[in-house]
């Protein structure tokens, strides 16, 4: 089993259910809200559950009250659904001390893809067709000339190898808008399908080029690479030499 909300390195599963994070599975999976079962929070003391203690502050403090919402039931009617009310408050209706979250079980099949196109409006009617014609997609990203424009320049023109764990080969892409697909089945014959069915809709419809796919984990990685290094490569191409959030360079 895993758990599919994946919005980027570094992140906590309450800072992620606070900001109502989502990732590149929301397509699939969705956000954070649809994936959070229950949770306990600490409420502030100027809820109403303290209101009553007036201008007490000492009293209303000591009035700070802890709440269980939500269950580990998929589908429930009782009441608000106060999950979803708190993911996404960014911590102002209390704080998160734990959360129950749903887990999915791991594909058995796996294939990636990307494929250039002509023209933003192209990468994202394709987008828009594959939706519509109901082709069943794990995860479906867009990044524009100027993104693709940064992750190139981050390889310096040529080949690098990136070892996280595994080598990666990554090399410059053209700098056209460019989307990258995911597709998981329970058989290889099903994900092939869908890979089939969406490389028609983006080669015959939308004049995509390049159209690339794999299975395996490490040319996966790297067919996502530009995606998933997105942040590191903007900030290349800003100018910054470190992400120690000063803004100095921004004034």
């Amino acid at each position: 089993m895993q758990f599919m909300v994946d919005p980027g390195a570094d992140a906590t599963i309450g800072g992620m259910a606070a900001c109502g994070a989502s990732g590149t599975a929301a397509v699939k999976y969705g956000t954070m809200r649809e994936n959070v079962l229950a949770m306990t929070a600490v409420l502030p003391p100027t809820t109403i559950l303290s209101a009553s203690h007036g201008d007490d502050e000492e009293a209303a403090n000591a009035a700070a009250e802890v709440v269980r919402c939500g269950s580990n039931a998929l589908k429930s009617s009782a009441g608000y659904n106060l999950p979803a009310i708190f993911t996404g408050s960014e911590g102002t209706l209390g704080i998160l001390t734990d959360v129950t979250v749903k887990l999915h079980p791991i594909p058995s099949h796996v294939i990636a893809a990307s494929c250039a196109f002509p023209d933003l409006h192209s990468a994202a009617e394709a987008v828009a067709t594959i939706r519509m014609t109901g082709i069943p997609v794990a995860r479906i990203e867009l990044l524009d000339e100027i993104s693709i424009r940064a992750f190139n320049r981050t390889l310096g023109g040529g080949e690098i190898c990136d070892d996280g764990g595994d080598e990666l080969r990554l090399r410059p892409m053209d700098a056209k808008p460019t989307l990258f697909l995911e597709f998981a089945g329970h058989s290889e014959a099903a994900a092939t399908e869908d890979l089939s069915a969406a490389r028609r809709v983006c080669a015959n419809d939308f004049a995509g080029v390049n159209f690339a796919s794999a299975s395996d984990e490490s040319t996966r990685r790297a067919l996502w690479a530009a995606r998933h290094r997105l942040y590191y490569s903007s900030i290349a191409l800003r100018g910054g030499d470190d992400d120690d959030g000063d803004d100095d360079d921004d004034e």
